[in-house]
Order: C-alpha cells, then structure tokens, then sequence
C-alpha cells in the first residue's frame, strides 16, 4: 500500500484563507455598488454575509473592509450617501468620526493630525 505525500497543513490553510478573502473582496465590491446605486437592503444583505464569513471561518476581515462596513446595519459605507466623515480634534487627540447615515452609528477613528511644536528647545 503506497503512502500519500505529506502535506503542510499550513500550506493548505493559506489557499484557505485566500480564497474566503477573495470571496469576502467581491462581496464588499459587490455591496459598495449596489449602495451607490441606492439598493441599500441588499448592500446590508451581502455586509451580513461578510460578518457570516468570518464567524465560520475564523479568518479576520481585511481592514479596508473592516472600516467601509457599518459595525451595527452592516451597510457599505460611501461618504454622501450612506456616511459623513468630519475630523475632530480635542486638545492633542485628533479623531476621523464616520457617521452612518442609514442607522445612525457613530464610529470614531483616531488619527495623527498636526503635532504642536515644543518652543522651548
């Protein structure tokens, strides 16, 4: 009886993992146009799916996915029409806040803005 080749479990969880991330990349690309074009239950619907995704499978969101979904309706989130970005800065904290303008969430990102100079030396 011949013996099967050793196979790297590694090796085969990578092709695993791109491919889901493949597949979560078309569904976000997928929900982005479909909240341009105004259908925001199905750009919800294939955000669900996303989250669906990575719950079974364990592998972590991309983070440019991460940050263009609504953690609360799941909807693709596009400066105009399902979001408003403002910056904010209070004292020498400086915060990204996207708003969702399909629930209401409010996400705030910290940033490095402009740093005051020490005068002194």
């Amino acid at each position: 009886m011949k013996r099967k080749p050793y196979r790297s479990k590694k090796k085969t969880y990578k092709i695993y993992a791109n491919l889901v991330r493949e597949r979560m990349n078309i569904l976000y690309t997928i929900s982005m146009n479909a909240a341009r074009a105004g259908d925001i239950e199905y750009s919800k619907h294939l955000g669900e799916l996303i989250k669906k995704l990575h719950q079974r499978t364990r592998i972590r969101i991309p983070f440019y996915i991460k940050r263009g979904l609504c953690k609360k309706c799941h909807v693709a989130l596009i400066p105009g029409r399902t979001a408003s970005i403002r910056l904010k800065s209070q004292g020498k904290y400086s915060y990204i806040v996207i708003r969702c303008l399909v629930c209401g969430q409010i996400h705030r990102y910290p940033y490095k803005g402009h740093e005051k100079k020490n005068i002194a030396n």
